[in-house]
């Protein structure tokens, strides 16, 4: 009986940790504002090429980002700077929009989902591209950081 009663306890305990508590209000607005104008930087960056996209990844990607590609692939941050690389990646055209933010951990974590339409370029070859992508963001040291970025085709109509 007192296992059971342990078990319970230890349970009922874990759970409270386990649950995020969603923040809502004045801070997940002024959080949504500030991935907003990280992501408004990463566009920018983007369209104009040479080393900015580069220098984006090395600013706000953490060491350690868990990536999965559309291909499935789940390249480590020194391969996803050498796959920006001017020469080897440019943007033509770029448009994220339907950008929806989940705020926890009193402001310090956030996960964003968006959809992006746009033509890359990959070693010479142009594609069109629609995505839906999800991030996870940390704030650690009063310094932004993405450590989940995850890419999906859009679903065929």
């Amino acid at each position: 009986m007192r296992r059971i009663f342990f078990a319970f306890l230890l349970t009922v305990s874990f759970a409270g940790v386990v649950f995020a508590q969603e923040v809502t209000g004045a801070k997940a607005e002024a959080v949504k504002k500030e991935i907003m104008a990280i992501e408004n930087e990463k566009v920018a960056g983007l369209l104009r090429g040479g080393s900015e996209p580069v220098d984006w990844i090395v600013k706000y990607d953490a060491e350690n980002i868990a990536q999965t590609d559309v291909d499935g692939s789940t390249p480590n941050k020194a391969q996803i700077e050498a796959g920006l690389q001017p020469g080897v990646f440019k943007m033509h055209s770029m448009k994220q929009d339907g950008h929806q933010f989940r705020v926890y951990d009193d402001g310090k974590v956030a996960v964003v989902t968006y959809h992006a339409l746009g033509v890359v370029e990959r070693n010479g070859k142009s594609v069109n591209r629609e995505n839906l992508f999800s991030d996870v963001w940390v704030k650690q040291n009063g310094a932004w950081l993405r450590v989940l970025h995850q890419e999906r085709d859009m679903p065929k109509q």
